[in-house]
């Protein structure tokens, strides 16, 4: 059985070459993130505490499935965000993906200057002490497996311990916006 390329140190084909297309255009950052906004996601709030119980909380929409087995999730954070310290291996966590109602939130916990001051009308906390956003169509209970680089990123692959799920509409981002999704 082929195990595929080697990797080198940085997870990246050891032997992979650049891609070539001669006569393109350089590719910017802005040409990037209007591609990128081409594709719908869905909105969540990530938790987690300091080790003074401080609630630390951001709206993210880089969160997705990885494993069903074993129970496995990803997402990304910046690679020099203050918070990266908090998301080491064992860390408990939460993901509470958003409700079609729940814009204020997403705006809450995405505005930089706002972020880390709490929401007590908007937050519960699990039987476990995880803080998440009361009234989402899911909540998953997790402890961080491993954090891997990926470029100007940190990935962050989580262990689901327990979900909670409501049916709901979905608050979702698209092209710069936020949407709702109908629930079938």
């Amino acid at each position: 059985m082929d195990a595929g390329p080697a990797l080198d140190h940085a997870g990246a084909p050891a032997d992979a070459p650049a891609l070539d297309l001669p006569g393109a255009p350089a590719l910017s950052a802005a040409a990037l993130r209007h591609a990128f906004g081409q594709y719908p996601t869905g909105v969540a709030v990530v938790t987690t505490h300091r080790a003074d119980a401080a609630l630390r909380a951001m709206t993210i929409n880089s969160f997705a499935s990885l494993s069903l087995a074993p129970p496995l999730i990803v997402w990304s954070l910046c690679g020099h965000s203050q918070d990266l310290p908090l998301y080491r291996a064992g860390q408990p966590f939460g993901i509470s993906i958003l409700s079609a109602g729940q814009t204020a939130i997403a705006r809450h916990f995405a505005d930089g200057r706002l972020r880390h001051a709490a929401l007590p009308e908007a937050m519960t906390r699990h039987a476990s002490g995880i803080a998440v956003v009361r009234g989402a169509v899911a909540h998953l209970l997790c402890t961080v497996e491993r954090t891997l680089p990926g470029g100007d990123h940190v990935m962050i692959v989580g262990r689901v311990a327990h979900v909670e799920t409501a049916p709901a509409d979905t608050l979702a981002f698209h092209r710069g916006r936020y949407a709702h999704l109908k629930a079938p």
